[in-house]
């Protein structure tokens, strides 16, 4: 039976079983399967979920770590993959020139979320279908944070900012502008949002962990959480692990849309070994408001003698890495909590990272056309152009992804948006 005579229905189930790059390939075949595959975003999300959810099915389910340094370097974004052999493969690094520092924030279906500090703009960015989108500065130039809305089908940053009282800002790219929203007056003691943002609920719930001041005590944590639908700001509950004064928390980067916490000692008690592990999990919805609760997923002893912290990235429920060594001198190795056996990444430094997986989802294809010219247009750039050229001396950049062998893609923002 040939291709031609299955339902289009058929076609789609199979083709989001099928790795990226072959579905990239594909774009050839017929106009067809070109706009299913690179205009179709109910697809992309198909094919996305299909590869972030545990399945035989999926022909391919491979994890990119997304970290913020490099063992050569300080302080750039790079991207990996894990290999079979439990080890690091380097792949890019990202940049934008002139030196301006860029940070990442998170991912969401795919697509990278930067923070530009110099000008407060969040850039996202997918390498899998070298889209690029920079959005006009935030008003209260807050770290920001990409969700997914699946009631409108929008993709929205919020930005939290602390520094005197708690500001909250949206942006939506179908709307294309910034809207403020207003904080609940029990949040306005938070002091300083902790580490990167952690999304679940498919996008829908971005997640961060906080100090907050209070009179009685110097600070306490907790985990703030943004609903992506409801465009409300609130404060969840913490799991019932350790206390505070002696033991830490730490957001877990997952791929399965989990949030995940550690508990773990403080770096000072570097011979505790015991580390907790708790999942946030959805325990229903009351007035379309959806409630969460913390379960237990494991409690477990690293074995060994020396210094070992688990790292922030998380490769499943039963693999994870360890930072081991005296700081600045650590390694990371990969650690079976089934076999309770130790092995090298090949990896010096230790590392704080995302986890991310490649999609086909395109946010210039929610933008209004007006909206997509203004802010998601550039001049592109690939290997074997010019890729020494520079931009104008009017606040423009050149964001670039850089390789083992040099520049491989680039694009130019000509002038501040």
């Amino acid at each position: 039976m040939g291709l031609s005579i299955l339902p289009q229905e058929l076609v789609a189930v199979i083709l989001c079983k099928l790795p990226l790059k072959s579905l990239l390939r594909f774009t050839t075949v017929c106009k067809t399967w070109l706009s299913m595959i690179r205009n179709d975003h109910h697809f992309a999300i198909k094919h996305y979920l299909a590869r972030t959810t545990s399945s035989s099915h999926v022909l391919d389910d491979v994890d990119y770590m997304f970290d913020s340094t490099r063992a050569t370097s300080n302080h750039e974004p790079c991207l990996y993959s894990f290999t079979a052999a439990k080890t690091f493969r380097y792949l890019y690094r990202f940049e934008c020139v002139p030196d301006m520092t860029i940070k990442m924030s998170n991912s969401c279906h795919g697509v990278i979320c930067f923070s530009l500090i110099s000008s407060s703009q969040a850039l996202l960015f997918n390498p899998s279908i070298q889209e690029v989108v920079l959005l006009p500065p935030s008003p209260n130039k807050g770290r920001p944070a990409l969700g997914f809305d699946h009631i409108s089908n929008d993709y929205k940053v919020v930005t939290v900012n602390c520094e005197n009282i708690c500001t909250l800002n949206v942006y939506s790219v179908r709307q294309g502008y910034w809207r403020n929203l207003q904080v609940n007056a029990s949040l306005q003691c938070v002091s300083e949002l902790k580490g990167h943002s952690v999304s679940n609920a498919n996008g829908r719930m971005c997640n961060w962990l906080f100090s907050k001041n209070l009179e009685s005590t110097k600070y306490a944590t907790g985990l703030l959480s943004f609903d992506m639908v409801e465009e409300v700001l609130k404060e969840l509950p913490m799991p019932e692990c350790r206390i505070h004064k002696i033991h830490k928390h730490r957001l877990l980067s997952s791929s399965r849309w989990q949030v995940c916490i550690s508990c773990l000692p403080r770096s000072w008690d570097y011979n505790s070994k015991f580390v907790d592990v708790w999942v946030l999990k959805g325990s229903g919805t009351i007035n379309r408001s959806e409630y969460w609760t913390w379960n237990k997923m494991f409690a477990v002893k690293l074995p060994g003698d020396g210094p070992m912290r688990p790292s922030n990235f998380w490769l499943n429920d039963r693999e994870m890495f360890v930072n081991v060594g005296e700081l600045y001198k650590e390694e990371v190795f990969h650690y079976d909590l089934d076999t309770q056996q130790f092995r090298r990444t090949g990896r010096k430094g230790s590392i704080f990272g995302l986890n991310y997986v490649g999609s086909l989802v395109s946010v210039k294809c929610l933008m209004s056309l007006n909206h997509a010219s203004k802010y998601g247009e550039s001049d592109r750039q690939t290997v074997g152009q010019d890729e020494d050229s520079k931009p104008d001396d009017n606040g423009g950049f050149i964001f670039r992804v850089v390789s083992r062998k040099g520049v491989r893609w680039s694009h130019s923002f000509n002038g501040s948006v």
